[in-house]
């Protein structure tokens, strides 16, 4: 296949966000409205709730109206990515929040405790649980929506020297998750003990790891996330505004969709404007074929799971009770730039009815969303997702065709 080499244009892409901080630092309230911000008014919003439907504390008092997921243990990999697929493939949603996405690293049936109770010796343990964490974060990240991640946060514990003389100390306070992910993100803020972003100056020192970022963000956001006040509306709104500069490129993210298989691409299809969905339909046969590939090469991944470096086992947190320390320096905090955030610009995602359906050229089986909504599962697997009403209404039968095709969307 030859490159194609053409002029560089900033192109839309949706936001990664992680809020991050100790127990009841206000992750999830601020995350509520921080989607709110960044989605408009009428921008669908949905919560996968690991904290025993805490969020549901904030319905009908932030955010307007939002969906709900109530995911239930075991927090493995797999069942992350199924609640975040029910999404997708109910389409429409502009801003999916995890929360907690801490809980697949060490919560029950996550990362560690999978590695803890497999039968393999040494880093070969760590195999097949980091690659299915892998396969969630590729998952995420390729996500047609907005993505929020709270993370809880706790001291890292790290060794000097070895042997009888290695002497073990605290690290400082770092996000509970894979080492990487903070990095992937656009935007990262760590949350004070006063429930505001926490910044870090020059020559002042926080307990906190110094390879974390305590905020991270592009300069334009930058300016709107403010010592001493809180995130909001207002951040998410100024995140709106930076990303509507941006040159949609619809072919360019219907090939990373299609990538991602055919149940993300029907998600995110309902998305497009008609004029996208006309300027799309020429492509259409090439979508489906990455999209028949990508789930091919889903299947075999599954079937035959290989380590390819998804880090080592070295990356074991702390149990010692000191989760939600922080320590010093809180009342210093460097000036910032008064924000100067132009006129707000609706998201860029205009849903539209589709017209009467063709005869579909693919139907594949329903997806595993749908089955788990539709059929009891067997008392020896995992719990089924648990799905917000309106969410649910909106999946077809198992009976009937998972997908009624459009005439501009053979899939």
């Amino acid at each position: 296949m030859a490159f194609e080499i053409k002029p560089a244009v900033r192109v839309f892409q949706p936001v990664l966000i992680s809020l991050w901080g100790g127990s009841s630092s206000g992750k999830t309230y601020s995350a509520l409205r921080l989607a709110r911000g960044l989605v408009g008014p009428q921008g669908k919003i949905g919560v996968i709730d690991t904290e025993n439907r805490r969020a549901l504390f904030y319905a009908g008092k932030v955010g307007g109206q939002w969906d709900h997921i109530d995911f239930q243990p075991p927090f493995t990999p797999e069942r992350y990515t199924e609640a975040f697929r029910a999404f997708e493939h109910v389409g429409g949603y502009s801003c999916v929040i995890i929360d907690s996405a801490s809980h697949v690293w060490e919560g029950e049936g996550g990362v560690l405790d999978q590695a803890d109770n497999n039968n393999a010796a040494g880093l070969a343990k760590w195999a097949k649980p980091k690659m299915a964490l892998k396969r969630m974060i590729n998952t995420l990240l390729r996500s047609g929506c907005h993505v929020i991640f709270c993370l809880r946060a706790k001291m890292g514990v790290a060794q000097e020297g070895r042997g009888p003389q290695a002497k073990i100390y605290n690290s400082g306070l770092e996000p509970i998750m894979e080492k990487n992910l903070i990095f992937e993100m656009t935007v990262s803020i760590l949350f004070g003990p006063d429930h505001k972003p926490l910044f870090q100056s020059a020559g002042e020192r926080y307990f906190v790891n110094p390879i974390i970022p305590a905020i991270k963000a592009p300069e334009e956001i930058l300016r709107a996330i403010k010592p001493g006040e809180y995130i909001s509306e207002a951040t998410g709104k100024a995140i709106a505004d930076w990303l509507s500069g941006a040159t949609r490129d619809v072919l360019d993210e219907a090939r990373r969709m299609s990538a991602r298989g055919v149940d993300a691409f029907r998600g995110w299809w309902p998305t497009l404007t008609r004029e996208e969905k006309e300027f799309l339909t020429p492509h259409v046969p090439e979508l489906q074929s990455i999209a028949a590939k990508a789930d091919e090469d889903a299947k075999s991944a599954e079937e035959n799971p290989q380590n390819d470096g998804v880090g080592d086992g070295a990356e074991q947190f702390s149990d010692s009770g000191q989760n939600d320390a922080l320590a010093g320096g809180f009342d210093a905090f460097p000036s910032q730039a008064a924000a100067q955030a132009p006129a707000y610009q609706p998201p860029l995602q205009a849903p539209v009815p589709l017209p009467a359906a063709h005869s579909p050229v693919y139907q594949p089986s329903a997806p595993a969303a749908t089955q788990a909504v539709q059929q009891p599962a067997p008392v020896t697997q995992p719990p089924a997702v648990s799905l917000p009403p309106r969410v649910a209404a909106a999946l077809p039968p198992v009976s009937s065709p998972a997908f009624v095709p459009s005439d501009t969307n053979p899939f």
